[in-house]
Formats: structure tokens, sequence, C-alpha cells
């Protein structure tokens, strides 16, 4: 049993399609705190909420509360009544405390202390009223916010605290008061002046200035655009609405008649599944998404079909640019080309027949929409196996005769259609720049009497365009989801997706079609 049909058996966290997580059960517990704590707000009582169970998010939960609500749900939000509070108060608050944190912090009544540093751990613990329990900050999270509310700091108010820190409101108000913080108090805590020498202290306090000033001037940037939203809004309020005004009923255009659209010109379409990394293996837990072979599947045969859907007709024919790392791995071992290891979802020999089967999938889906000629490049992931696909789909589709599989090994390849020379290659080891050129190298004949010519590669996982030295060059997105380098590195801001680009056979490159993945 996999993690996620075990996550779905027990009743837990279910994951979606794309892998991201949907936590059900969310109305027993707001029914359960509902009335069991004092929240300021809708807004407070679903950030506690998303404290308890992280799995849904504070909008997912807010959103909660008002279905629950609506259910017939009631709840009654308390306002802080700014009364300071009396040493009565603070008592009962500190009889709240459970008793092991009295025995461990030697808590005896009635005293009033609600703060206890614990030196060995570096750890402030704090009772706080509002979440009916103890708080345990870390030493360095506790230093930075007295500096953050403090005048030598950015001075941020108890709402700024709480967004900053991620507490709810309640409990940040709490907390400031068990330490007795004020705007005008020294950055530095009772523990860091007996512990640290005048030099060090003095550096803190420049660093804290260094740091407020940035945060001030962040705030002003900030105030700045809020008023240009606001002068906006002004200018929409006493001009547009008037002008909307004089437009009266008189003044709408005429109905017109349909235009004869007519029937299209030949055109090609090129889908390139580039970059699917079929067999890579990805935990949400550790990257953020969830990836495998099933999951490449889902991924490529549902955007497929979303781009078929979406074309202005029949194309003449469809260019299948295939390989070009459909593979994750080159071998047995489990590693690239270049022997580097990489993290898989199933075992090689798996990857490599399963990763066959459904590149004949897609090609079979797509037959009944025009002729098809299949395209190979060899990516540097797996330059080995795309051959052996290729050889497989050559051997599969050899008699088949709307079918063209080129046997041709090069990383570089070429088709001329009508009034275009159109090259594919992965986009390693060669500059995107650096492709119009060669193509005038190396297909100098058709170079000079095709008006048009286009390059296609992948490699980098993210769209662009250029135009390059009288060619048009396309980087292809990927399908793939993030594996663990790629997280690392911080190379998760591309979207996936796949792509198909309609070539005209005399006017060429007229457009484009972009499938994101849901």
């Amino acid at each position: 049993m996999t993690k996620i049909q075990h996550d779905q058996a027990a009743g837990g966290p279910k994951r979606n399609f794309s892998g991201r997580v949907k936590f059900k059960g969310g109305q027993e517990l707001i029914t359960k705190y509902a009335n069991d704590r004092d929240f300021e707000s809708e807004s407070a009582f679903a950030r506690f909420l998303n404290e308890i169970e992280p799995t849904r998010s504070v909008d997912g939960w807010r959103n909660a509360i008002g279905r629950w609500k609506k259910a017939g749900g009631q709840i009654t939000y308390t306002v802080w009544n700014g009364r300071k509070k009396t040493k009565e108060d603070r008592i009962q608050d500190v009889a709240k405390v459970p008793k092991e944190f009295r025995e461990k912090y030697a808590i005896n009544l009635p005293t009033t202390s609600l703060k206890y540093y614990d030196k060995e751990a570096d750890m402030y613990v704090t009772f706080v009223p509002s979440a009916d329990r103890m708080v345990h900050i870390e030493g360095e999270q506790h230093r930075k916010m007295r500096i953050d509310y403090s005048d030598t700091g950015p001075r941020l108010t108890v709402e700024q605290m709480s967004i900053k820190y991620e507490l709810p409101t309640l409990w940040m108000r709490d907390y400031i008061r068990a330490h007795e913080w004020k705007h005008p108090m020294s950055p530095h805590t009772d523990e860091e002046i007996l512990d640290k020498s005048e030099d060090e202290l003095v550096f803190d306090y420049i660093e804290a200035k260094r740091t407020a000033v940035q945060e001030r001037a962040k705030r002003s940037y900030q105030a700045s655009n809020s008023k240009k939203a606001i002068k906006w809004d002004n200018f929409e309020e006493e001009i547009l609405n008037d002008f909307r005004k004089h437009l009266s009923k008189d003044h709408i255009p005429e109905k017109k008649e349909k235009i004869d659209l007519g029937k299209a010109s030949p055109f090609a379409v090129v889908i390139s599944p580039t970059d699917l990394h079929f067999g890579a293996g990805a935990w949400v837990d550790e990257t953020g998404e969830h990836y495998d072979t099933e999951e490449a599947r889902g991924r490529l045969i549902n955007r497929t079909h979303n781009l078929i859907n979406r074309l202005p007709g029949n194309p003449e024919k469809l260019i299948i640019a295939t390989g070009s790392d459909w593979f994750h791995i080159d071998n047995y071992e489990g590693s690239t080309t270049k022997m580097t290891p990489q993290d898989m979802s199933v075992s090689p020999t798996q990857i490599f027949m399963d990763g066959c089967f459904l590149a004949r999938e897609h090609i079979e889906m797509l037959r009944g929409v025009a002729p098809i000629e299949v395209i190979f490049g060899r990516g540097n992931h797996d330059r080995q196996m795309s051959l052996a696909l290729m050889l497989y789909l050559h051997a599969v589709y050899e008699n088949v005769e709307d079918v063209e599989v080129t046997l041709n090994p090069m990383l570089r390849q070429y088709i001329v259609w009508g009034n275009n020379i159109i090259g594919f290659t992965h986009g390693d080891g060669v500059s995107g720049l650096d492709l119009p050129a060669l193509m005038a190298d190396e297909m100098w004949e058709e170079w000079g009497n095709c008006k048009h010519k286009v390059w296609f590669h992948g490699h980098l996982h993210h769209q662009k365009t250029l135009e390059k030295g009288g060619a048009m060059v396309i980087q292809l997105p990927s399908l793939a989801g993030n594996d663990r380098w790629h997280y690392r590195k911080g190379h998760v801001l591309s979207r996936p997706g796949l792509m198909a680009h309609l070539i005209d056979k005399e006017l060429g490159l007229i457009g484009n079609l972009f499938a994101p993945v849901e």
C-alpha cells in the first residue's frame, strides 16, 4: 500500500491529482473550539485552527468557518476592552497553568509570574491565557520579537507582530503583556545584558537600528502604493462613473453581422512533451508536490487532450518531438548518462518498459487528429534509453501509413514543411542563441529556399521565446514535477505544462496553445 492509499484508508488528509493535500473533518474541530476559547475575530479563530491543523490554510479555515455558520453554527467573539489586568486576574491566569508545568518551574500560588526562561534549552516558556496553555518560544525568536516591538527596532504593532510571527493576535497580546514589553524599552533581554559584553551589545543595537530603518522604508513604500490605489479609486469614482452616466442606451453600437471566417489555410501542429522525466520520484512533504510514473502519465494524457480540444481545426500534420529527457535515468543503476544518481519512483526496468508503452499510448491518442511524424531528441538524462525508445517505436509503426518515425540518432534534427525549416534539439551543450547559426550552416540550401525558420528545445523546464539571426528560438516548458535536487536549488518557479505550436504552411509560426498542469 502506498502512502497516499494509507492516508486515505485511515481517513486522514486526501491528496488530489496534483499531489496537493485536502484536509477533511474540519467541521468537528470548529465545533470543538468555537466556544471553548476567546477569539476577537473570525480571522483569529481561523489562525488558531491553522496552528492546530496546518494542512488547511488560514483562508481555507476562514471559509470552513463560514460554511459552519451557514449550517447553523454559532460563535460569540470577544473583543479586548483595553482594561489592564489586576493582580487577582493574573493569579487566576497562573492557576490555569497545568500541574506538570507548575512542578517543573516551581510555580507556587499566589505568585503572579507568567514567564520562565529555560537557560539550558534557551527557551522562553510563557503562560498565554487566551491559549490556555504554556507557549514555548526559542530564545533567538524571542529576542527578535523584542527588538521588533521596541522603538530601537521597527516598532511593530501587536497585529503586525501577529502576522510576522504567525501567532493569533490574542496570543501575541498576552505574550507581550506577560513579558511587560513597551515600545520605549531596551532591545536586549535581561539574559543578554548579563551574558554579553558591552561591545557585543553595542553591535546588536546598531544592527537592530539598521533593520528598523529597512523595515520602515518598506512600510513607507507600501503606504505610498496604498495612496496611489486610493487615488485610482477616487479617479474611478469621480471621473469614470460620470463618463459612464453620459453613455446612454442610444450610444450602444448596432448589432453586426457575423463574419464568415472561411476555411483555415493548411497548418501543422508541433507537440513536444520534452523533459517528462518519466520515473522521477518526489515526495510532497519534502518537495511541495507529488510526482511519480502515474502522475507523469496523467499529466501527459490530460494536457494533450486539453490542447487537442482547443485546436482551431484539423491540422494537415502533427509533429511529435519526443525523447529529450523522456526518461529520468539512463541505466540499470538508476543514474543519468553522466552517472549522476537520481530519485526514482519505481525500478529502472519498470521505468523503461512503462515509458515505452506510454510513448505508444500518446501517439495512438493523436492518430485520430492528423497524420503523425515522430522526431526524437536525446536528453542529458537519457541519451541511450531515448535511442532504445526510438527503435521500439520505429518497429511498432514500421508498416503504419499515418505514423512516420524518423530513425535518426543525431542531437540536432530538422524538418522542412512548406516554407518552413523546423529544428529540434534537447538544449544542453549549445546555447539557444547559437542555434540559428547552426541551422544556417547545417541546412544551408534549405535556409536559402525557406522563408521561415524556427527552433524548438527543452532542458531548462521553463518557456521562453526569442528571435535571433532570422530564426525564432522557442524554449519549451516541462510537465515534470520538482524532485529533491530542483527543490534544494530553488528551481521551482517555472510553471509546468505542455504546449502546442501552430505553423502555417506558408506564413510560418502563427500561434501557440499552453495547457498548464492544474
